[in-house]
């Protein structure tokens, strides 16, 4: 055993945490404030342990908690240890396996450690602080449009004279922090040469415009764009289909299954209903479905996949869309067999 595995139970005012080298047995516990000077302190202690069993490295590993991991992750990651954010929901899951009566901060730390050790998670890499700060503005202007929308609908079934002067009030000022957020997105592109240069690839395909080449590029995984695969990118967008039937009695009707990133698979949305009424790349693809018997709400969904994979490769090959890519492969692949 040359690994120190570290459990932790992320909260807004507090963590805690539980050590483990075999995977069987727990022998140490701690529970540390949520800010600096708590993680500094843990930081030492799991240092310190470290040495003591004469181990080589440490992973550390947490679930995904919002915006309350993010501290107590970014300093880790600065450490030359290993630090895996995992998804919650694998976590619960593996709980539910392991037949837990109980859920408390204590038994949610030894749990997560368990879960570190059986399934060893991938590193979760460190972001450039530009892809961050790009993807918390995206965010933020995402969520002032969804304000906007419901304040509105509000507006209409409001009967009183004064709600609807606040109201209006509150639109005005939404739609004021709507325009300051998307300057601060546009000046932030302009001045990043990284970000210039992955809109231009976006904004290349048809159908992606400056609004969704936003949140295409804000949910990217660029932590895992060398391994990250098609499947995977369609899976993290809750865009892969999820089959319901079992024997000869239960056959339920497949669908997507929705269980990914929602602002990806929402703003996809557009796009693809634009292919139905606009003539563009994917309006012969849609048409096709469609002439093949799918049902026009599955085609649309195929063409979000198709507008994220096509998204995903100029960004993972850093080639500007061309549509007529296959068919010059094709002829130089032709070409290539004539020579031999």
């Amino acid at each position: 055993m040359t690994k120190l595995y570290v459990g932790i139970d992320v909260a807004k005012d507090k963590f805690d945490v539980s050590y483990t080298v075999d995977g069987q047995n727990i022998f140490g516990y701690s529970t540390f404030a949520n800010e600096k000077k708590g993680i500094k302190k843990f930081f030492k202690q799991a240092e310190s342990i470290l040495k003591k069993q004469n181990l080589q490295d440490i992973h550390f590993c947490m679930e995904a908690t919002g915006i309350y991991h993010c501290e107590l992750c970014e300093y880790l990651q600065n450490s030359a240890h290993i630090v895996s954010v995992v998804n919650p929901v694998r976590t619960k899951a593996f709980s539910k396996s392991l037949q837990l009566r109980t859920k408390n901060d204590k038994v949610d730390s030894q749990m997560i450690v368990y879960y570190a050790y059986l399934h060893n998670p991938p590193k979760t890499p460190k972001l450039p602080d530009t892809i961050k700060k790009f993807r918390s503005l995206v965010r933020y202007k995402e969520t002032l449009v969804e304000s906007r929308t419901q304040e509105i609908a509000r507006l209409k079934s409001s009967l009183d004279s004064d709600v609807k002067q606040l109201i209006n009030k509150k639109i005005l000022f939404i739609e004021k922090q709507t325009r300051e957020t998307i300057a601060k997105i546009q000046n932030l592109i302009k001045e990043n040469e990284f970000l210039n240069t992955q809109m231009k690839l976006l904004t290349s395909v048809d159908c992606v415009g400056e609004r969704v080449a936003w949140v295409i590029l804000a949910e990217f995984k660029f932590e895992d764009i060398e391994s990250i695969s098609p499947k995977a990118m369609v899976a993290h967008a809750g865009l892969s289909p999820r089959e319901h039937s079992s024997g000869s009695c239960v056959k339920g009707r497949s669908h997507i299954s929705r269980m990914g990133n929602a602002s990806l698979r929402k703003i996809l949305f557009l796009p693809a209903l634009g292919c139905v009424k606009n003539s563009n790349y994917f309006s012969n693809f849609y048409l096709h479905l469609v002439e093949r018997g799918k049902p026009k709400k599955v085609a649309i969904t195929a063409v979000m996949r198709k507008i994220l994979l096509i998204s995903m490769g100029v960004l993972k090959n850093q080639v500007p869309f061309d549509p007529n890519w296959a068919e010059k492969v094709r002829e130089e692949y032709n070409a290539k067999l004539k020579v031999a």
